[in-house]
């Protein structure tokens, strides 16, 4: 007498996952959040160099931090995310500036440009709240010509962002088999996701600091 145990592994419906994600970003005023990070988008554009006339994708740029720092550089900056509503705020913000922006609704796992469109690619807090992590990766490094530059911002798992994702997750459990977000600000993971695309890959740890009236503010 022989017996076999079989075991399946659960599969993931990132579709669901995804379109959870979407109520969430479009129900809160996540601009507002966002215009307190513009720093941030500033500091990358700088690290990343950029040149006047340099052509830019922002990936799930949000309200456009990035993207506007990328503009105020001179570049032909395209500026993506999936929250029409987000989307739109960053575009009022360009036309106050006076920046000339393509705002355009795409999704970071499947980006509507052809390969290699890009001198820059970038995104800000934005990319790593994809579910198929991989997916966006590729795709990001796809959209980037040879001999360009992805360049990231995310928070790190001992961050105060990250430790907030833990807080949750005591509460919320997170979807079986969707990795977490934080796992972008490893060195780790970074070389999972673009290793084998990039000729290089540099990471350099930074602090924000969170400034607001009071914890309830």
């Amino acid at each position: 007498m022989s017996a076999v145990i079989s075991t399946s592994v659960p599969v993931i419906d990132l579709a669901a996952v995804k379109n959870k994600q979407h109520l969430a970003w479009s129900a809160g005023d996540y601009a507002v959040v966002g215009t307190t990070l513009q720093i941030v988008g500033e500091s990358l554009c700088e690290a990343l160099d950029l040149r006047a006339g340099e052509r830019v994708l922002d990936v799930a740029a949000g309200n456009g931090n990035a993207t506007l720092a990328a503009a105020r550089r001179w570049c032909d900056v395209v500026s993506t995310d999936y929250v029409p509503a987000l989307l739109e705020r960053g575009r009022t913000r360009a036309n106050a500036e006076g920046l000339p922006v393509q705002f355009e609704q795409a999704d970071a796992e499947n980006l509507p440009y052809p390969d290699h469109s890009f001198d820059v690619v970038l995104s800000t807090f934005g990319v790593m709240f994809t579910p198929d992590q991989d997916k966006a990766a590729a795709e990001m490094a796809r959209a980037c010509k040879p001999g360009g530059r992805i360049g990231l911002a995310n928070w790190t798992p001992t961050s105060f962002v990250g430790e907030i994702f833990k807080t949750m997750g005591n509460y919320v459990a997170p979807a079986a088999g969707v990795k977490s977000p934080a796992l972008w600000g490893t060195e780790a993971r970074l070389r999972e996701l673009f290793g084998a695309r990039l000729d290089s890959i540099a990471i350099e740890r930074r602090n924000f600091v969170f400034r607001y009236h009071s914890a309830a503010h």
